[in-house]
């Protein structure tokens, strides 16, 4: 007896990231500030600095993070 076939489960769907937040991560990556960043679904956004430690910020704060960031660093 064959086994029944099942059904991929559908894919998970894409994040949108807002404009206004995407410009404002690219440019923090362009400048050194951060080294990545990723969309969490539970905590905002995942942001990697250049000594490789993870923070994570909440959408809300983002603009005000990356400025306290760019000030500390300058």
């Amino acid at each position: 007896m064959r086994p029944k076939r099942t059904k991929a489960a559908p894919p998970t769907p894409a994040l949108e990231i807002s404009g206004s937040d995407r410009t404002l991560l690219t440019n923090a990556y362009k400048s050194g500030l951060i080294v990545a960043w990723r969309h969490d679904r539970d905590r905002g956004y995942r942001l990697t600095l250049g000594n490789q430690r993870d923070e994570y910020v909440e959408i809300s704060n983002l603009p005000s993070y990356l400025d306290r960031l760019r000030n500390g660093a300058s």
